[in-house]
Protein backbone atom coordinates (compact mmCIF):
# COMPACT_ATOMS: atom_id res chain seq x y z
CA UNK A 1 0.00 0.00 0.00
CA UNK A 2 1.39 3.37 -1.03
CA UNK A 3 -1.12 5.73 0.58
CA UNK A 4 -1.82 5.87 4.30
CA UNK A 5 -5.40 6.94 5.02
CA UNK A 6 -7.56 6.70 8.16
CA UNK A 7 -10.41 4.17 8.29
CA UNK A 8 -12.93 7.02 8.29
CA UNK A 9 -12.20 10.35 6.63
CA UNK A 10 -13.57 13.71 7.70
CA UNK A 11 -15.50 15.85 5.27
CA UNK A 12 -16.61 19.33 6.27
CA UNK A 13 -19.79 20.77 4.79
CA UNK A 14 -21.06 24.33 4.35
CA UNK A 15 -24.77 24.30 3.48
CA UNK A 16 -26.00 27.00 1.08
CA UNK A 17 -29.14 27.05 3.22
CA UNK A 18 -27.19 28.91 5.90
CA UNK A 19 -27.76 32.65 6.21
CA UNK A 20 -24.06 33.44 5.73
CA UNK A 21 -22.92 34.22 2.20
CA UNK A 22 -21.08 31.66 0.08
CA UNK A 23 -17.73 33.45 0.30
CA UNK A 24 -17.91 33.33 4.07
CA UNK A 25 -18.60 29.62 3.71
CA UNK A 26 -15.30 29.21 1.87
CA UNK A 27 -13.58 31.12 4.69
CA UNK A 28 -15.07 28.76 7.27
CA UNK A 29 -13.98 25.67 5.35
CA UNK A 30 -10.54 26.77 4.18
CA UNK A 31 -9.05 29.42 6.45
CA UNK A 32 -8.15 27.18 9.38
CA UNK A 33 -6.95 24.35 7.12
CA UNK A 34 -4.69 26.65 5.12
CA UNK A 35 -3.27 28.16 8.28
CA UNK A 36 -2.21 24.70 9.46
CA UNK A 37 -0.81 23.42 6.18
CA UNK A 38 0.36 26.16 3.80
CA UNK A 39 3.95 27.31 4.34
CA UNK A 40 4.94 30.94 3.79
CA UNK A 41 6.74 31.56 0.48
CA UNK A 42 5.60 28.17 -0.92
CA UNK A 43 4.11 27.80 -4.41
CA UNK A 44 0.49 26.67 -4.23
CA UNK A 45 -1.24 25.33 -7.34
CA UNK A 46 -4.99 25.88 -7.38
CA UNK A 47 -6.38 23.38 -9.89
CA UNK A 48 -9.65 24.44 -11.50
CA UNK A 49 -11.63 23.89 -14.71
CA UNK A 50 -12.21 27.01 -16.81
CA UNK A 51 -15.35 25.65 -18.44
CA UNK A 52 -15.74 25.43 -22.20
CA UNK A 53 -16.54 28.60 -24.10
CA UNK A 54 -20.33 28.74 -24.26
CA UNK A 55 -20.76 26.81 -21.01
CA UNK A 56 -22.35 28.92 -18.25
CA UNK A 57 -22.40 26.59 -15.23
CA UNK A 58 -18.66 26.19 -14.54
CA UNK A 59 -17.13 27.08 -11.16
CA UNK A 60 -17.63 30.77 -10.40
CA UNK A 61 -14.52 32.96 -10.54
CA UNK A 62 -15.51 34.67 -7.27
CA UNK A 63 -15.19 31.33 -5.43
CA UNK A 64 -11.71 30.80 -6.83
CA UNK A 65 -10.65 34.36 -5.99
CA UNK A 66 -11.64 33.81 -2.36
CA UNK A 67 -9.33 30.77 -2.12
CA UNK A 68 -6.52 32.76 -3.78
CA UNK A 69 -6.89 35.51 -1.17
CA UNK A 70 -6.78 33.00 1.69
CA UNK A 71 -3.59 31.44 0.32
CA UNK A 72 -1.97 34.87 -0.03
CA UNK A 73 -3.00 35.64 3.54
CA UNK A 74 -0.66 32.81 4.63
CA UNK A 75 2.25 34.45 2.79
CA UNK A 76 2.30 31.83 0.02
CA UNK A 77 2.33 32.31 -3.75
CA UNK A 78 -0.77 30.87 -5.44
CA UNK A 79 -1.23 30.24 -9.14
CA UNK A 80 -4.23 28.93 -11.06
CA UNK A 81 -3.51 25.68 -12.92
CA UNK A 82 -5.35 23.95 -15.74
CA UNK A 83 -4.36 21.62 -18.58
CA UNK A 84 -5.18 21.53 -22.27
CA UNK A 85 -7.89 19.22 -23.59
CA UNK A 86 -7.64 15.99 -25.54
CA UNK A 87 -10.45 16.80 -27.93
CA UNK A 88 -10.35 19.37 -30.75
CA UNK A 89 -13.97 20.45 -30.28
CA UNK A 90 -14.27 23.66 -28.30
CA UNK A 91 -11.59 26.21 -27.49
CA UNK A 92 -9.15 24.68 -24.99
CA UNK A 93 -6.93 22.29 -26.94
CA UNK A 94 -3.93 24.63 -27.16
CA UNK A 95 -2.32 26.83 -24.54
CA UNK A 96 -3.41 29.99 -26.35
CA UNK A 97 -6.99 28.77 -26.74
CA UNK A 98 -7.10 27.77 -23.06
CA UNK A 99 -5.91 31.18 -21.87
CA UNK A 100 -8.34 32.97 -24.18
CA UNK A 101 -11.24 30.81 -22.98
CA UNK A 102 -10.25 31.37 -19.36
CA UNK A 103 -10.36 35.12 -19.88
CA UNK A 104 -13.61 34.87 -21.84
CA UNK A 105 -15.19 33.01 -18.90
CA UNK A 106 -13.97 35.50 -16.31
CA UNK A 107 -10.70 33.88 -15.18
CA UNK A 108 -8.04 36.55 -15.62
CA UNK A 109 -4.88 37.29 -13.68
CA UNK A 110 -6.26 40.70 -12.78
CA UNK A 111 -9.57 39.29 -11.56
CA UNK A 112 -8.13 36.35 -9.64
CA UNK A 113 -5.12 38.16 -8.21
CA UNK A 114 -2.53 35.58 -9.26
CA UNK A 115 -0.93 34.06 -12.37
CA UNK A 116 -2.80 31.60 -14.60
CA UNK A 117 -0.65 28.69 -15.79
CA UNK A 118 -1.42 26.00 -18.34
CA UNK A 119 0.33 23.24 -16.45
CA UNK A 120 1.19 21.03 -19.44
CA UNK A 121 2.52 23.86 -21.59
CA UNK A 122 3.75 24.32 -24.27
CA UNK A 123 2.26 21.37 -26.18
CA UNK A 124 0.00 19.45 -23.81
CA UNK A 125 2.70 16.82 -23.26
CA UNK A 126 4.95 18.46 -20.67
CA UNK A 127 4.68 16.16 -17.69
CA UNK A 128 6.50 14.00 -15.17
CA UNK A 129 5.82 10.26 -15.33
CA UNK A 130 4.72 8.26 -12.30
CA UNK A 131 4.16 4.49 -12.25
CA UNK A 132 1.05 2.84 -10.87
CA UNK A 133 2.80 -0.32 -9.73
CA UNK A 134 1.57 -1.10 -6.24
CA UNK A 135 -1.43 -3.23 -7.31
CA UNK A 136 -1.76 -6.23 -9.59
CA UNK A 137 -4.03 -5.40 -12.51
CA UNK A 138 -4.41 -5.75 -16.25
CA UNK A 139 -5.66 -2.18 -16.45
CA UNK A 140 -4.18 -0.18 -19.32
CA UNK A 141 -3.03 2.55 -16.95
CA UNK A 142 0.34 1.34 -15.74
CA UNK A 143 1.79 4.84 -15.62
CA UNK A 144 0.59 8.42 -15.84
CA UNK A 145 2.27 11.67 -16.84
CA UNK A 146 1.30 14.49 -14.47
CA UNK A 147 1.39 18.03 -15.85
CA UNK A 148 4.74 19.45 -14.83
CA UNK A 149 3.65 22.68 -13.14
CA UNK A 150 1.24 20.74 -10.95
CA UNK A 151 3.75 18.01 -10.10
CA UNK A 152 6.37 20.61 -9.12
CA UNK A 153 4.12 22.78 -6.92
CA UNK A 154 4.74 22.74 -3.15
CA UNK A 155 1.04 22.30 -2.31
CA UNK A 156 -2.13 21.74 -4.32
CA UNK A 157 -5.71 22.86 -3.81
CA UNK A 158 -8.15 21.04 -6.09
CA UNK A 159 -11.38 22.99 -6.61
CA UNK A 160 -14.00 20.89 -8.38
CA UNK A 161 -17.46 21.68 -9.68
CA UNK A 162 -19.70 18.70 -8.96
CA UNK A 163 -21.87 17.92 -11.99
CA UNK A 164 -22.87 15.09 -14.28
CA UNK A 165 -20.62 13.36 -16.80
CA UNK A 166 -21.49 11.18 -19.78
CA UNK A 167 -18.91 8.49 -18.92
CA UNK A 168 -18.52 8.70 -15.12
CA UNK A 169 -22.05 9.65 -14.05
CA UNK A 170 -20.78 12.26 -11.61
CA UNK A 171 -17.65 14.33 -12.04
CA UNK A 172 -15.90 15.69 -8.95
CA UNK A 173 -12.47 15.66 -7.31
CA UNK A 174 -11.34 12.29 -8.72
CA UNK A 175 -12.24 13.33 -12.26
CA UNK A 176 -10.37 16.61 -11.74
CA UNK A 177 -7.31 14.62 -10.65
CA UNK A 178 -7.24 11.82 -13.20
CA UNK A 179 -8.24 13.72 -16.31
CA UNK A 180 -7.59 17.33 -15.30
CA UNK A 181 -4.04 16.97 -13.97
CA UNK A 182 -2.51 14.79 -16.69
CA UNK A 183 -0.92 15.31 -20.08
CA UNK A 184 -2.62 14.64 -23.40
CA UNK A 185 -1.17 11.14 -23.85
CA UNK A 186 -2.37 10.12 -20.39
CA UNK A 187 -5.80 11.51 -21.20
CA UNK A 188 -5.73 9.38 -24.35
CA UNK A 189 -4.76 6.26 -22.37
CA UNK A 190 -7.77 6.73 -20.11
CA UNK A 191 -10.18 7.12 -23.01
CA UNK A 192 -8.63 4.22 -24.92
CA UNK A 193 -9.95 1.97 -22.16
CA UNK A 194 -13.54 2.50 -23.33
CA UNK A 195 -12.67 1.54 -26.90
CA UNK A 196 -14.45 2.46 -30.14
CA UNK A 197 -16.57 0.17 -32.28
CA UNK A 198 -17.64 0.82 -35.88
CA UNK A 199 -20.87 -0.84 -37.07
CA UNK A 200 -20.53 -0.84 -40.84
CA UNK A 201 -24.06 -2.13 -41.34
CA UNK A 202 -25.37 1.11 -39.83
CA UNK A 203 -22.74 3.31 -41.48
CA UNK A 204 -24.11 5.43 -44.35
CA UNK A 205 -20.65 6.28 -45.65
CA UNK A 206 -21.37 10.01 -45.29
CA UNK A 207 -17.77 10.79 -44.27
CA UNK A 208 -18.75 13.12 -41.40
CA UNK A 209 -16.47 11.24 -38.98
CA UNK A 210 -13.51 11.69 -41.32
CA UNK A 211 -14.30 15.38 -41.71
CA UNK A 212 -14.27 16.08 -37.96
CA UNK A 213 -11.21 13.94 -37.10
CA UNK A 214 -8.33 16.38 -36.56
CA UNK A 215 -5.75 13.62 -36.01
CA UNK A 216 -6.07 12.05 -39.49
CA UNK A 217 -6.95 8.75 -37.85
CA UNK A 218 -9.80 7.97 -40.26
CA UNK A 219 -9.67 7.35 -43.99
CA UNK A 220 -12.40 6.30 -46.42
CA UNK A 221 -11.91 2.85 -47.94
CA UNK A 222 -14.58 1.17 -50.06
CA UNK A 223 -17.09 3.74 -48.93
CA UNK A 224 -16.54 3.13 -45.20
CA UNK A 225 -14.25 4.77 -42.59
CA UNK A 226 -11.13 2.85 -41.57
CA UNK A 227 -9.53 3.79 -38.25
CA UNK A 228 -5.77 3.93 -37.68
CA UNK A 229 -5.38 2.98 -34.01
CA UNK A 230 -1.88 4.46 -33.82
CA UNK A 231 -3.16 7.88 -34.86
CA UNK A 232 -6.44 7.75 -32.95
CA UNK A 233 -6.47 9.87 -29.77
CA UNK A 234 -9.84 8.51 -28.58
CA UNK A 235 -11.13 12.07 -28.35
CA UNK A 236 -14.63 10.72 -29.19
CA UNK A 237 -15.26 13.46 -31.77
CA UNK A 238 -16.25 10.86 -34.38
CA UNK A 239 -18.59 9.10 -31.94
CA UNK A 240 -20.33 12.30 -30.92
CA UNK A 241 -20.73 13.50 -34.51
CA UNK A 242 -21.92 10.27 -36.14
CA UNK A 243 -25.49 10.80 -37.42
CA UNK A 244 -26.02 7.10 -38.23
CA UNK A 245 -25.34 5.78 -34.72
CA UNK A 246 -22.65 3.61 -36.31
CA UNK A 247 -19.90 4.40 -33.78
CA UNK A 248 -20.11 3.39 -30.15
CA UNK A 249 -18.06 2.48 -27.09
CA UNK A 250 -17.46 -1.09 -25.94
CA UNK A 251 -20.44 -2.57 -24.15
CA UNK A 252 -18.70 -2.07 -20.78
CA UNK A 253 -16.79 1.00 -22.01
CA UNK A 254 -18.01 3.39 -19.34
CA UNK A 255 -16.95 0.99 -16.58
CA UNK A 256 -13.55 0.49 -18.23
CA UNK A 257 -13.07 4.23 -18.54
CA UNK A 258 -13.94 4.84 -14.90
CA UNK A 259 -11.42 2.26 -13.73
CA UNK A 260 -8.72 3.82 -15.90
CA UNK A 261 -9.65 7.22 -14.50
CA UNK A 262 -9.20 5.92 -10.95
CA UNK A 263 -5.76 4.61 -11.86
CA UNK A 264 -4.81 7.95 -13.37
CA UNK A 265 -5.99 9.72 -10.21
CA UNK A 266 -3.81 7.36 -8.19
CA UNK A 267 -0.81 8.30 -10.31
CA UNK A 268 -1.51 11.97 -9.75
CA UNK A 269 -1.79 11.48 -6.01
CA UNK A 270 1.56 9.67 -6.07
CA UNK A 271 2.99 12.80 -7.69
CA UNK A 272 1.52 14.82 -4.80
CA UNK A 273 2.86 12.56 -2.02
CA UNK A 274 4.59 14.54 0.72
CA UNK A 275 2.65 17.68 -0.21
CA UNK A 276 -0.39 19.21 1.33
CA UNK A 277 -3.40 18.50 -0.90
CA UNK A 278 -6.79 20.02 -0.09
CA UNK A 279 -10.02 19.32 -1.97
CA UNK A 280 -12.92 21.75 -2.26
CA UNK A 281 -16.08 20.57 -4.03
CA UNK A 282 -18.80 23.02 -5.06
CA UNK A 283 -22.23 21.40 -5.41
CA UNK A 284 -24.11 24.06 -7.30
CA UNK A 285 -25.36 24.56 -10.86
CA UNK A 286 -25.44 20.76 -11.16
CA UNK A 287 -26.05 19.81 -14.79
CA UNK A 288 -26.41 16.52 -16.67
CA UNK A 289 -23.09 16.89 -18.46
CA UNK A 290 -19.66 18.25 -17.56
CA UNK A 291 -18.24 21.75 -17.92
CA UNK A 292 -16.56 20.69 -21.18
CA UNK A 293 -20.01 20.73 -22.78
CA UNK A 294 -21.51 23.94 -24.08
CA UNK A 295 -24.14 24.00 -22.81
CA UNK A 296 -24.11 21.19 -20.27
CA UNK A 297 -27.84 20.50 -20.15
CA UNK A 298 -30.59 21.39 -17.72
CA UNK A 299 -30.05 21.76 -13.98
CA UNK A 300 -30.64 18.55 -12.04
CA UNK A 301 -30.92 19.57 -8.37
CA UNK A 302 -31.17 22.64 -6.25
CA UNK A 303 -27.85 24.05 -5.04
CA UNK A 304 -26.36 22.23 -2.05
CA UNK A 305 -23.12 23.77 -0.73
CA UNK A 306 -19.35 23.41 -0.41
CA UNK A 307 -17.39 20.41 0.85
CA UNK A 308 -13.77 20.34 2.03
CA UNK A 309 -11.55 17.33 2.77
CA UNK A 310 -8.08 15.94 2.37
CA UNK A 311 -9.56 12.73 0.94
CA UNK A 312 -10.71 12.78 -2.72
CA UNK A 313 -12.67 9.53 -2.35
CA UNK A 314 -14.57 10.69 0.72
CA UNK A 315 -15.40 14.12 -0.68
CA UNK A 316 -16.79 12.61 -3.90
CA UNK A 317 -18.79 9.99 -2.01
CA UNK A 318 -20.18 12.70 0.27
CA UNK A 319 -21.04 14.80 -2.79
CA UNK A 320 -22.87 11.83 -4.31
CA UNK A 321 -24.83 11.30 -1.10
CA UNK A 322 -25.74 14.97 -0.65
CA UNK A 323 -26.93 15.15 -4.26
CA UNK A 324 -29.26 12.24 -3.56
CA UNK A 325 -30.72 14.19 -0.64
CA UNK A 326 -31.15 17.43 -2.59
CA UNK A 327 -34.53 18.38 -4.12
CA UNK A 328 -34.67 17.49 -7.81
CA UNK A 329 -35.48 20.15 -10.38
CA UNK A 330 -38.84 19.23 -11.98
CA UNK A 331 -38.55 17.34 -15.26
CA UNK A 332 -36.19 14.52 -14.25
CA UNK A 333 -37.63 11.01 -13.98
CA UNK A 334 -34.95 9.55 -11.70
CA UNK A 335 -34.69 8.75 -8.02
CA UNK A 336 -31.83 8.05 -5.58
CA UNK A 337 -29.40 6.48 -5.24
CA UNK A 338 -26.96 8.02 -7.73
CA UNK A 339 -29.27 10.26 -9.72
CA UNK A 340 -26.47 11.56 -11.96
CA UNK A 341 -25.35 8.02 -12.74
CA UNK A 342 -28.86 7.03 -13.76
CA UNK A 343 -29.24 10.11 -15.96
CA UNK A 344 -25.96 9.22 -17.72
CA UNK A 345 -26.70 5.47 -17.82
CA UNK A 346 -23.83 4.30 -15.65
CA UNK A 347 -22.88 4.00 -11.98
CA UNK A 348 -20.90 6.88 -10.49
CA UNK A 349 -19.71 4.55 -7.74
CA UNK A 350 -17.42 2.59 -10.07
CA UNK A 351 -14.55 5.10 -10.17
CA UNK A 352 -15.08 6.12 -6.55
CA UNK A 353 -14.89 2.56 -5.26
CA UNK A 354 -11.97 1.72 -7.58
CA UNK A 355 -10.08 4.72 -6.19
CA UNK A 356 -10.76 3.43 -2.69
CA UNK A 357 -9.41 0.00 -3.69
CA UNK A 358 -6.26 1.69 -4.94
CA UNK A 359 -5.78 3.32 -1.54
CA UNK A 360 -6.64 6.93 -2.38
CA UNK A 361 -9.16 7.28 0.42
CA UNK A 362 -12.36 6.00 1.98
CA UNK A 363 -16.00 5.82 1.00
CA UNK A 364 -16.60 5.75 4.76
CA UNK A 365 -16.61 9.31 6.07
CA UNK A 366 -17.89 11.55 8.84
CA UNK A 367 -19.66 14.73 7.76
CA UNK A 368 -19.12 17.84 9.87
CA UNK A 369 -21.71 20.56 9.20
CA UNK A 370 -20.50 24.09 9.81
Amino acid sequence: MVFVVPKTSNVRFYDFGETRDALEGIDLLMDQELGKSIRPCSRVAIKIHFGERGNYTYIRPAFVRRVVDLVKKEGAYPFIAETTTLYPMGHRMTVQESLETAKYNGFSEEGLGCPIVIADEPDGQNGIEFKIDWVQSNNVMQKVAVARHLAEADSVIVISHVKGHLLTGMGGALKNLGMGCTTRDSKKDQHAAHGLLFDYEKCSGCGKCIEVCKFNALTMQNGKPLRDEDRCMYCNTCWLNCTSDAIDLLKDGKERFQRALAYAAAGVMRAFMGKEVIFLNAICDVTQFCDCAAPAGRLVTQNVGFLESGDPVAIDKASLDLLDQAPLIPGWDVSPPDILGKINETSSRIHIEEAERLGLGNTSYSLTRL
